[in-house]
């Protein structure tokens, strides 16, 4: 068992576990944070959690869910910022008006309600896969994830901006939230190395659905292909055909861009595995648009999901989640479109000059232009 990992409990009662000082954090203070050190701390048997050597396949389903509690607490506050930026927007008069009539202000709001529905959207639809159970959820686990901590961090960025300078002080709750928001971008893996993973398709963690695929993870670099085709294949075959076939009426110029898309989609990483070869795991601006547009696509699937069942069953507000899941669609389709031709402009796209220009930075060790004046 040592080439392998075991879960187990340390309690701190055994003798050699101690803590540091509490870190002096940004935000989430409400949080302990401290180093965690042991020494020659002996660990009974009954303290194994699960399996002996099992322990990764423990770590790898404590980080899925913790993704998932992540993307629905960010849903949770991005509304509740909402609703109170919303109820000061309608009683802040400037120019005879309140600000709420104003059109930027008005853009701000249907932005966010549209990211809001989007990564509920996508929050309920992983925890249906959860809930299912016998398959593996990480990748949507992730997307969410990422997706919902970047809705939270512009929410609050934006609802904080509403509010003016009143946002900015401690008397309101505006400032904290943008404090909070931030680690959701850093924690439970960050985004960067999330993205990374969803274009990869599973490196890390294989689960139950990719069992003939372990021969290819004892060597992702060998197999890389395999791995990255699995995202495609799991946007295409399995969430599309499940949920586009029934899609509402109203809903099926919706329907038709993700169909449209994920075939594109498709076609695109075919032609960057034919183009890279194994290096593509090197390629992570590139990959970096795959995991985006696989990350719209999911979304995008999850709102005319969401906004069908509501519309067939003719809930209240039904035809306002058509409009949230409609023009989501159409944002996120041109999105799309714009990721797919950087990924075969190869480079023309404009990642070798923005590697030259950070090159350059980090051989000076600072930026680089004089002030013109000297």
């Amino acid at each position: 068992m040592q080439d392998r990992i075991t879960a187990f409990i340390v309690e701190r009662d055994f003798g050699g576990v101690t803590t540091g000082a509490e870190e002096h954090k940004l935000g989430i203070k409400g949080s302990s944070t401290t180093t965690v050190n042991f020494d020659d701390v002996r660990i009974p048997k009954a303290n194994v959690l699960g399996e002996p050597g099992g322990g990764f396949k423990i770590a790898m389903t404590i980080l899925n869910n913790g993704r998932f509690g992540l993307a629905a607490g960010c849903v949770g506050g991005a509304k509740r910022l909402i609703k109170d930026a919303a109820t000061y927007a309608k009683q802040r008069k400037q120019f005879n008006k309140t600000i709420s009539e104003f059109g930027l202000i008005k853009k701000k709001f249907a932005l966010m309600a549209l990211n809001v529905y989007a990564a509920e959207s996508m929050t309920y639809m992983t925890c249906g896969l959860m809930d299912r159970g016998g398959r593996d959820y990480a990748i949507e686990a992730a997307m969410s994830k990422v997706f919902a901590s970047e809705m939270m961090w512009s929410v609050s960025n934006e609802c904080l901006q509403v509010m003016g300078g009143l946002g900015y002080s401690r008397e309101y709750h505006y400032e904290r939230f943008v404090r909070d928001s931030r680690i959701n971008l850093i924690f439970e893996g960050t985004n960067e190395i999330l993205r990374l993973f969803v274009a990869l398709s599973g490196i890390q963690a294989p689960g139950e659905h990719l069992r003939e695929l372990v021969v290819a993870l004892k060597d992702p670099v060998e197999n890389y292909g395999m791995l990255l085709t699995e995202i495609v294949s799991r946007v295409r075959s399995r969430v599309i055909t499940e949920d586009l076939d029934r899609a509402h009426p109203k809903l099926k110029r919706a329907a038709v861009h993700i169909e449209d898309k994920a075939q594109a989609f498709g076609e695109a990483v075919e032609r960057l595995l034919r183009h890279f070869g194994k290096t593509i795991i090197d390629e992570q601006m590139l990959l970096e648009r795959v995991s985006d547009i696989a990350i719209d696509l999911y979304a995008m699937v999850a709102v005319v999901s969401r906004a069908t069942r509501a519309l067939e069953q003719d809930r209240r507000g039904a035809a306002h989640e058509a409009t949230l899941a409609a023009v989501f669609c159409e944002q996120a389709d041109r999105r799309i479109r714009r990721r797919l031709r950087a990924l075969e402009q190869g480079r023309k796209n404009g990642d070798v000059e923005l590697r030259a220009i950070a090159d350059a930075l980090l051989d000076a060790g600072a930026y680089l232009p004089k002030h013109p004046v000297l």
